[in-house]
């Protein structure tokens, strides 16, 4: 995290809609955004951006932007290239936790990581496992992955994408 600090570009997929007519809600007493909040606050010129399916959580603050994203269509993503330019250091997925929704934050993220850039999934059942030891297998060779077991049931994928000019 120590390469936070500079001029840094992160991007959280899930704000955390305490809607609870929407999958993946926090509940009513949620505070959707506040992690964008912490990153911000703590990297002081790292710029955030959110994405999240609840439109009426999307808001706009210093260092702070955030998109329309449903993560289960891969198109939606487009809302995000065509306001921001250039890639991202650091992609968190922490948002409606499906297979489907994961793999296509990872297809964002394959072309919008930067060198030495990374992918952070998170909240992976030990149920969908299977699928991310396909994935660490079939992922192009400028990435490397990992699978961090969290507890017994839950894990973490992460994902870089190696600087290939070094």
């Amino acid at each position: 995290f120590s390469q936070l600090d500079s001029d840094y570009k992160i991007l959280e997929v899930g704000l955390g809609t305490n809607n609870p007519e929407i999958v993946s809600s926090m509940g009513l007493n949620g505070k959707p955004g506040a992690s964008l909040r912490a990153f911000r606050d703590t990297f002081s010129k790292a710029y955030v951006f959110g994405a999240d399916v609840d439109e009426k959580i999307l808001f706009k603050e210093d260092r702070i932007d955030t998109f329309f994203v449903d993560q289960n269509d891969l198109s939606s993503f487009n809302n995000i290239t065509k306001a921001i330019k250039g890639e991202f250091d650091l992609i968190i997925d922490d948002g409606l936790h499906y297979q489907l929704s994961n793999l296509n934050t990872l297809i964002f993220a394959l072309s919008n990581l930067s060198n030495n850039g990374y992918l952070v999934i998170e909240d992976i059942g030990i149920w969908t496992i299977e699928t991310w030891k396909i994935v660490e297998k079939i992922l192009p060779k400028n990435f490397q992955s990992t699978i961090v077991s969290m507890t017994v049931n839950n894990f973490v994928f992460i994902v870089k994408k190696i600087d290939s000019s070094q």
